[in-house]
Formats: structure tokens, C-alpha cells, sequence
């Protein structure tokens, strides 16, 4: 089946920005209307057994060393230390039997633990 998907672009050439389904989408789209914002930074923080785990953060102060990507009006911010683990990915929302969460996938994951929540970074 294939999925309608939005691509992020940043000004900057360079990068190959954020693939984000449909589903994905309309969640942040209701994730920034309950919370009245139109910018959301991700990262990546220790977590889990496997030992990193993507996030969203509420995005306070813009700082010079941030990477915009946008697409509708909408920004995702993205840490210039971490766009290396970011540019690329491909993020998708995802329903199962009693939950809910959003799944990154990125060419430098690997060795995603059992629930699938965390993972290690590849060291190319």
C-alpha cells in the first residue's frame, strides 16, 4: 500500500530533510493544535535497553546552531549536533493492539531492542 508522505526541506541544500507519513502528519498537525504550536524539535536522548531513543521536545528558544525543516507552516528544529542521526529519517505513526507511538527509521539505527522503543547508532 502505498502512503501519502510529506518531505521536510531546510533552506540549506545539503540535507535530504524529514519524510513524514500521512498518519505521522495529522498527529503532529493534532499535537500542535492541543498545545497551540507550530514548532517541535526532535532528539535523541539515552533511553531503553538498546541505548537511544528519538523524541519530541516542545521547542522553547531558537538557537544559532539550529536546522529548520518545514513544510505548511509547520517547523521541525533539529539540532545541528544531531543532524547527523536526523537528515534522512523517515517518521511514521503507528497504531497497534494498545498502543500508540510514533516509529523513526533511519539508516543508522540498528539493533532496535525487543519493544522496539530504543535503539543503537551505527558507527559509519
Amino acid at each position: 500500500m502505498n502512503k501519502k508522505e510529506y518531505l521536510f526541506k531546510s533552506k540549506k541544500k545539503k540535507f535530504k530533510g524529514i519524510l513524514i507519513t500521512q498518519k505521522a502528519f495529522k498527529k503532529i498537525l493534532d499535537i500542535f493544535k492541543k498545545n497551540n504550536i507550530k514548532k517541535i524539535k526532535i532528539n535523541i536522548k539515552k533511553s531503553g535497553c538498546a541505548g537511544f531513543k528519538y523524541i519530541f521536545e516542545k521547542y522553547i528558544k531558537k538557537k544559532k546552531t539550529d536546522i529548520v525543516f518545514f513544510k505548511k507552516n509547520i517547523n521541525i528544529i533539529v539540532s545541528k549536533k544531531k543532524i547527523h542521526l536526523i537528515d534522512g529519517i523517515k517518521i511514521d505513526y503507528i497504531k497497534k493492539k494498545f498502543k500508540t507511538i510514533f516509529k523513526f527509521f533511519h539508516k543508522k539505527i540498528q539493533n532496535t531492542c525487543g519493544c522496539g522503543e530504543s535503539f543503537k547508532i551505527k558507527n559509519s
